[in-house]
């Protein structure tokens, strides 16, 4: 089974979740927020699962960088508060990725190098996403297995000159 075919757990910033899964069909049914590092890492140590899964983190993403933000906070790896979160974050044993879910999330360089530096800090895998997301890429259970080719995982990202 890929990696990005385990349920997922699907943390939503704030500004996005309620207006972005609105609608007819019921999207992302289990969702729960965080508008900002503390409330992720809240939300990590309230959750159990039995098996392995997925961590979604879902949000908008920067107008320039396409980096995604939960709450007001940018995931950029080159924000010191945000990568001594992730370095010393303790993941669930049971997370087995984690996939940045806004739009355009592995296109930019600072945020594939945000990609590539949070699978180093996590030491599993981390996608991103190569196009806008719409609600429509979304089932009740959270981003729909059948768009998968929109995800590129950190480690098959070209490399430039440098290690990131």
């Amino acid at each position: 089974m890929p990696v990005t075919d385990h349920p997922p757990l699907n943390v939503a910033s704030p500004d996005c979740a309620k207006a972005f899964y609105a609608g007819l069909h019921p999207r992302c049914v289990r969702l729960h927020h965080a508008a900002g590092l503390a409330d992720l890492r809240r939300v990590l140590a309230r959750h159990r699962a039995a098996g392995l899964i997925t961590l979604d983190l879902i949000g908008h993403s920067t107008r320039h960088h396409h980096l995604l933000r939960l709450g007001a906070t940018p995931i950029d790896m080159l924000n010191p508060v945000v990568a001594r979160f992730f370095r010393t974050l303790t993941l669930p044993p049971t997370i087995a990725a984690v996939r940045l879910l806004g739009c355009e999330t592995a296109v930019s360089d600072a945020g594939r190098r945000t990609l590539r530096l949070l699978a180093h800090a996590l030491r599993i895998p981390v996608y991103g996403t190569l196009a806008p997301l719409l609600k429509s890429h979304s089932n009740a259970d959270g981003f729909d297995p059948a768009f998968r080719h929109l995800l590129v995982e950190a480690a098959a990202l070209p490399t430039g000159a440098g290690r990131w």
